[in-house]
C-alpha cells in the first residue's frame, strides 16, 4: 500500500517533467519563429528603405540635369557668347584676360539668376583643361583642372556631356559638365554645378521626415582642394576617413542643423560595428539603430564621382515607427505565444480529465489572429465568412459581428470582369482548386470607397478537398500611390507637366521598332518657340515660364491621347504622332501653329513657333528621326520663323 502510494506523486512528477520538457521546447520553437519573422520583417523594410531612397535619389539626379540642360541651352549657346570664347580660344594671354572679361560681364546677370536658382558654381575651362573663369571665384584662373577634375578632361577629350557628383579645388557639388562647340570648333567646356543642399531639400520634399548628410572621402578631398579651403572641412564624427563641408555654416546654402536626436544618433555611428563595417564595404544598405525614443534607420548610399570611384556618401536619418512596430508586434506575439505554451501545457496535463481544453486553445489561437495588424478572414466553401479578426473588421470599417456570415466577395470584394458570380472569384476558387493565390486585389470600405489590397488565400483540406480558406489582407493604397508618384516624377518635365526627354526617347525607340514589324507610319515634330530668349530677357524668366505653360496648354488640347508629347529643351517640344501620315500630320501641326500664334499671353503678348515635321523612313533609327526633324526646324527657323517646314 505504501509502494502504491508514492507512485502517485512519482508519476505526476514525470508527467509534470515531460510536459516541462515539451513547453520549454514548444516555447523555444515558437521564439527562433517569432525571431526569424521578426529578423526578416526587419531586413525587407530597410531593403524597402534602401531601395526607396536610391529611386528617389535617381529621380532628383534625372530632373535637375535636366534643368542644367535648359540652362546651358538657354545662357551658353548664344552667339555673343561663343563669339567671346571663339576669341579667348585663338588669343594670346593678354587677349584671353580682355575676353575673361568681356565674358565675365555678359553672363554675370545670368550668373545672378543662377545663383537664385540654387546653382553654385559657373565655371569655364579651356580646351587644354586650364580654368578660364570662375564666376565664384573670378581671381583663380590659369591653374590647370587635370589633376583636381577629371569631368572635364572627360568632357573634353569625348567632346560629350559629364554629369555627377565631384569634389574640386575649392567646392564639392553635382557637376553638370558641357563640351561647348561651335561651328565645328571646340572651344572648351562649362561647368555648372549645384550644392548638395538643393538636392536634399527636393529629397526631403519626397521622403518627409528624413534628414540627409553627405561626407567627402578625405583621401580623394583633401589633395585637390586649395589650402585657403581646406578649412571649409572638418572630419566626420563617426570617421576621420570621411569630411563634411562648411562646419561652420558660411555658404549661403548651407543646410540646416540636424535635429537633437538625428544628431545624438549621427554621433554615435562610430561605436557601432555593423555601421563601421558597412561603411568599410561601400554598399548602399540601411541599418536600424535602438535609441531610448525608439528606432532610428540611417541609409547609407555612396556616390560614385565620374572616375568611378565612391568620393561621397549621402547618410540618410530618419525615425522608424515600422521598425517600432514590429518589435512591438513580437514582444505581442511571443507573449501570447508563450500564454498558449502555458495553455498547451495545462492542457496536456488535465487533458484525461478536462475536456475544456480545445475551447481554451480556440481561444488563444483566436488572441493571436487579433494581434496581428494585418486583416484576416475565414470562408467556407459557400463564401460566407466564419471567422474574421479584428484587424480585418477595422480595415473595412466594419463591426466582427457584422462581417460574420456574410459572402465577402458580395460584402467587400470584388475584381475585374465581376458578374456577380463566385465561380469566377479568385478567392473562392482557392478551395475549389486547393491552391495558393497571391496578388493584388480591389477592397471596398463600408462606405463604400475603395483602396488596393495586397492579398494571400490558402485552402484548408480534410481528405485532400478544400473545405475553406483563410485569406490574410493588408491596405497598400499609400504605397502604390507613392510608386505612382515616383513613376511621375520620373516621366514629367517638373515646369510644363509634359513628358520629359528621357521617358519620350523611350517611347519613340518602342514606336520606330513596332514601324519596322508592323510598317506602321508615325509623324515626328519638333517645334520652337520663336524669339523666346526675348521673352525671358524683357519680361523675366517667370513669365516665360507661364508662356511655355500655355503654349504646352494649347499642343495638348489639340492632339490625341495617344500622340505623345514631350518638353525637349528649354522652348524646345517634340511631338510623335502615332499611326500618322505626312499628310495627316502637317494640317494639324499648321492648325496648332496658328491657334498658338492667336493666344494672348497677357504682357508678354503674342507668341510664334516654328515646326520641323517628318515620317519614318525604310532604314530609320531614332538619332535619324530627330536628326531630320530638327533640320526641318532649323530650316523653318532659316525662313523666317512662324512656319512649318516637312518632308517625308
Amino acid at each position: 500500500m505504501v509502494a502504491c502510494k508514492m507512485n502517485i506523486p512519482e508519476k505526476m512528477t514525470v508527467r509534470l517533467l515531460i510536459t516541462s520538457i515539451f513547453a520549454c521546447l514548444l516555447w523555444l520553437c515558437g521564439f527562433l519563429y517569432f525571431s526569424h519573422e521578426r529578423t526578416a520583417m526587419e531586413k525587407m523594410h530597410l531593403a524597402n528603405q534602401t531601395s526607396g531612397l536610391s529611386m528617389i535619389y535617381n529621380c532628383v539626379v534625372n530632373a535637375q540635369e535636366i534643368g542644367m540642360q535648359a540652362y546651358f541651352d538657354s545662357f551658353v549657346m548664344q552667339p555673343q557668347v561663343l563669339e567671346i570664347l571663339r576669341h579667348a580660344r585663338k588669343g594670346n594671354e593678354a587677349e584671353q584676360a580682355v575676353q575673361r572679361a568681356r565674358l565675365y560681364r555678359c553672363l554675370l546677370p545670368a550668373y545672378e539668376l543662377l545663383r537664385e536658382r540654387g546653382v553654385r558654381q559657373f565655371h569655364f575651362h579651356t580646351v587644354d583643361n586650364r580654368s578660364f573663369l570662375r564666376f565664384h571665384a573670378p581671381h583663380l584662373s590659369g591653374d590647370s583642372l587635370v589633376a583636381s577634375r577629371p569631368s572635364v578632361v572627360m568632357a573634353n577629350r569625348e567632346q560629350k556631356v559629364v554629369q555627377g557628383f565631384e569634389t574640386g579645388r575649392i567646392l564639392a557639388g553635382y557637376r553638370s559638365v558641357f563640351p561647348i562647340v561651335y561651328e565645328g570648333e571646340a572651344l572648351g567646356t562649362v561647368e555648372i554645378s549645384q550644392p548638395f543642399e538643393k538636392f536634399r531639400r527636393m529629397m526631403g520634399k519626397v521622403g518627409e521626415g528624413t534628414e540627409f548628410l553627405i561626407s567627402y572621402d578625405a583621401s580623394l578631398l583633401l589633395p585637390k582642394l586649395f589650402d585657403e579651403q581646406k578649412k571649409m572641412y572638418a572630419p566626420s564624427l563617426f570617421s576621420p576617413d570621411w569630411l563634411v563641408e562648411d562646419v561652420h555654416q558660411d555658404l549661403p546654402d548651407s543646410p540646416p542643423d540636424l535635429s537633437p536626436k538625428a544628431r545624438e544618433v549621427y554621433a554615435g555611428l562610430s561605436q557601432l560595428p555593423a555601421f563601421t563595417r558597412t561603411l568599410a564595404e561601400r554598399q548602399p544598405q540601411s541599418l536600424a539603430i535602438g535609441t531610448k525614443q525608439g528606432f532610428c534607420q540611417v541609409t547609407l548610399l555612396p556616390i560614385i564621382d565620374p572616375e568611378g570611384l565612391p568620393a561621397m556618401l549621402l547618410l540618410a536619418l530618419s525615425a522608424a515607427p515600422e521598425l517600432d512596430e514590429i518589435l512591438r508586434n513580437f514582444r505581442l506575439h511571443l507573449l501570447a505565444f508563450t500564454g498558449l505554451v502555458v495553455l498547451v501545457s495545462i492542457m496536456l496535463l488535465l487533458f484525461l480529465r478536462n475536456n475544456q481544453a480545445i475551447s481554451a486553445k480556440q481561444a488563444d489561437f483566436q488572441l493571436i489572429a487579433n494581434t496581428i495588424s494585418d486583416g484576416l478572414y475565414v470562408m467556407n466553401e459557400q463564401g460566407v465568412i466564419v471567422f474574421v479578426n479584428e484587424s480585418a473588421a477595422r480595415l473595412l470599417g466594419y463591426s466582427r459581428s457584422a462581417l460574420l456570415g456574410q459572402v465577402a466577395h458580395d460584402c467587400f470584394h470584388q475584381h475585374q470582369d465581376d458578374d456577380g458570380s463566385l465561380l469566377h472569384c479568385p478567392l473562392c476558387n482557392v478551395f475549389r482548386s486547393n491552391t495558393r493565390f497571391q496578388g493584388e486585389e480591389v477592397f471596398y470600405h463600408q462606405d463604400g470607397t475603395s483602396f488596393v489590397a495586397e492579398v494571400a488565400s490558402e485552402p484548408l483540406l480534410e481528405k485532400d478537398r478544400g473545405i475553406s480558406a483563410v485569406t490574410i489582407f493588408r491596405d497598400i493604397s499609400e504605397r502604390k500611390q507613392m510608386e505612382e508618384q515616383l513613376h511621375e516624377l520620373c516621366n514629367t518635365d517638373p515646369l510644363t507637366k509634359a513628358f520629359n526627354r528621357r521617358y519620350f526617347l523611350e517611347v519613340l525607340e518602342t514606336e520606330v521598332q513596332r514601324s519596322r514589324r508592323y510598317a506602321t507610319p508615325f509623324a515626328l515634330v519638333m517645334g520652337d518657340v520663336d524669339h523666346f530668349k526675348r521673352v525671358n530677357d524683357v519680361f523675366g524668366h517667370q513669365a516665360g515660364d507661364q508662356v511655355l505653360k500655355e503654349v504646352v496648354t494649347a499642343i495638348q488640347a489639340r492632339i490625341r491621347s495617344s500622340d505623345v508629347f514631350a518638353r525637349w529643351g528649354g522652348e524646345e517640344f517634340v511631338l510623335l504622332l502615332s499611326s500618322t501620315s505626312l499628310e495627316s500630320a502637317v494640317p494639324l501641326v499648321e492648325n496648332i501653329r496658328e491657334n498658338i500664334r492667336s493666344l494672348d499671353h497677357g504682357e508678354v503678348g503674342t507668341v510664334t513657333i516654328s515646326f520641323g515635321v517628318t515620317t519614318i523612313r525604310d532604314g530609320d533609327v531614332v538619332d535619324t528621326v530627330l536628326n531630320r526633324s530638327d533640320k526641318l526646324l532649323y530650316e523653318a527657323k532659316a525662313a523666317g520663323r512662324n512656319c512649318v517646314r516637312f518632308s517625308g
